[in-house]
């Protein structure tokens, strides 16, 4: 009987020693980089911008930021989800090479594959513009309570602040800040690109500050419409916010 058990002992512990746990899904690193630029330049801001317009002419940034949500790449099996929400902020970009280097979104644990996609939406649905920071850690950019207003129960969606000169000399101030539902803005990018084990991808965007402004068709008269805080929908507040994130969408290519 003594020798009975300790065969079944020894075994238990030889098939418990060739059980191994399935490996992890091997995953790799994706740097989302934007850089702003005013025409072919780098945007540095602080810093006075010839238009090129009858006025305003000049043009000043002190503030270019806001919410990319909802990142997912596409390979030929379908959608991945990448994050769900990110904040870009061009805060850092007050120098020459600064702003060339640009503002970097790192997303880690993506997993591999040979993706042909990349989505994402500037701002944010309405669903998650219905939460609040006490719904998220203070890490994440909607914990944040400098990015929510309060008094709208809503996210602040983009903030674009700066000073314009007039053809009069005079110098103004101008602020557009995108909140409230309905604004979200989905954007879609197709480039092939690798997520490789252990590897990391960067994919560069640009945001072109002069086509937010003074793109053919879709000019925001920055002398007579100089501010927006948003608004009931419908409204010419709401309007304004409306068009100066879709502008900012607009204005952002990937680089080939």
């Amino acid at each position: 009987m003594r020798i009975i058990l300790l065969l079944l002992v020894a075994v238990s512990m030889w098939s418990g020693s060739c059980e191994t746990s399935p490996p992890n899904d091997p995953t790799g690193t994706l740097e989302i980089i934007f850089k702003a630029r005013y025409g072919s330049q780098p945007l540095v801001l602080f810093e006075k911008i010839a238009t090129g317009q009858t006025d305003p002419t000049d043009i000043l940034f002190k503030k270019l930021d806001f919410f990319i949500a909802d990142i997912k790449g596409s390979t030929r099996q379908g959608p991945t989800d990448f994050a769900d929400v990110g904040y870009i902020s061009m805060a850092n970009s007050i120098s020459q090479a600064a702003a060339e280097e640009g503002t970097t979104f790192t997303i880690n644990n993506v997993p591999v594959g040979d993706y042909t996609q990349l989505d994402f939406g500037v701002g944010l649905s309405d669903a998650t513009n219905g939460t609040t920071p006490s719904d998220y850690e203070s890490s994440s950019p909607l914990g944040l309570n400098g990015n929510y207003w309060a008094s709208w129960n809503s996210y602040i969606l983009c903030k674009m602040e700066g000073d314009i000169t007039q053809s009069n000399g005079t110098i103004s101030g101008f602020l557009y800040h995108s909140g409230v539902d309905g604004m979200y803005q989905p954007k879609s990018f197709t480039q092939n690109f690798e997520i490789a084990a252990e590897k990391t991808t960067q994919l560069v965007f640009y945001l072109d500050a002069k086509d937010i402004f003074f793109k053919a068709g879709t000019e925001i008269d920055m002398v007579g419409e100089a501010q927006t805080h948003s608004g009931p929908a419908g409204s010419s507040e709401y309007n304004l916010a409306k068009k100066a994130i879709e502008n900012l969408a607009n204005a952002i290519t990937l680089q080939s």
